[in-house]
């Protein structure tokens, strides 16, 4: 196992924050690409109560730009592939590197990401306390049950339009493996599936990092997965009797195929609502993904008419 830490929480405790303080939040960030946006997305973010953990995929050349902040820890990298274990692997390393420092809450972002709100937006909403996760039982679809009954190699990317010979022959073999050796038996009770984005108070966090220290067939469960980011965590908290799930606040568009579309101008009308609805409900957007090299003037009208 990729972390170790002490014994699993049998009682979660719930801090009392003082109202005067601002909540203490470390902002977990997996990136690869267009440091200009990570550095803007940290330069949004920035204050005295935050700190940012940032794992880049060993795919990429390291970032230079972001040497000018003091309140940045890039954590061992390794190589990442798109719906791999890799990504969750690398989850997983952020929370394990900034649990150690004890944070009220921990923030799960990719490097796309941008915040839609002010920032005292997002510490009125987590001074009221719970788990900022969206989670639903079940299996949404036929097609992402097979996400976890199938096996999927973590070894390329798989949305590489003109894909070499030896991509194409895994291709095959995984299709061969999961026709005669399906994952049958689940590790767990009940599925719960959910978006991969979250901010997860520090007990939960613990307790998810404990949970798979003390179960680590769970880890060879779901290494060989699609997407598992999006069914594992979830899948933990729904089994723990975790209670007072509030949604998560990060808005992604999922309208087009494949997926996710890049933020414009026409998102804005849906950034003024109170809520933006989704599969798992209606919920406030703090965040919104995702944003790219030619989003700098959107962002800068969103800084203006929105964070201000």
């Amino acid at each position: 196992m990729f972390f170790t830490l002490e014994r699993t929480f049998k009682k979660r405790s719930r801090k009392v924050f003082n109202m005067m303080d601002k909540i203490n939040i470390a902002y977990l960030i997996t990136a690869y690409h267009n440091y200009g946006h990570l550095e803007k997305l940290i330069r949004a973010l920035q204050d005295t109560n935050v700190y940012f953990y940032i794992h880049i995929d060993k795919n990429s050349e390291m970032p230079t730009n972001l040497n000018q902040f003091t309140n940045i820890k890039f954590i061992k990298r390794h190589k990442v592939w798109w719906a791999g274990w890799s990504h969750q692997k690398a989850i997983f390393n952020l929370m394990a590197a900034a649990v150690k420092d004890n944070y009220d809450y921990y923030a799960l972002l990719s490097g796309s990401d941008y915040p839609i709100r002010s920032n005292e937006f997002l510490y009125n909403k987590l001074q009221q306390g719970g788990e900022f996760i969206s989670i639903k039982e079940g299996f949404p679809s036929d097609l992402k049950r097979g996400w976890i009954t199938n096996f999927y190699f973590d070894l390329f990317y798989r949305r590489k339009p003109n894909k070499p010979i030896w991509i194409k022959i895994l291709l095959r073999l995984e299709k061969k493996i999961s026709l005669y050796f399906p994952k049958k038996n689940f590790p767990f009770k009940k599925v719960f599936f959910g978006p991969t984005w979250w901010i997860l108070t520090h007990s939960t966090v613990r307790y998810i990092l404990d949970f798979l220290n003390s179960n680590r067939h769970y880890e060879r469960f779901f290494k060989n997965s699609f997407c598992c980011e999006e069914i594992l965590i979830p899948t933990i908290i729904g089994n723990s009797g975790i209670t007072n799930i509030k949604g998560n606040l990060t808005y992604v568009d999922w309208s087009v195929h494949p997926g996710p579309a890049f933020v414009s101008k026409k998102h804005l009308a849906i950034f003024e609502n109170d809520f933006v609805q989704n599969e798992y409900g209606d919920n406030v957007a703090f965040f919104a993904r995702k944003f790219d090299k030619e989003s700098e003037a959107l962002l800068d009208f969103i800084d203006l008419n929105f964070r201000a």
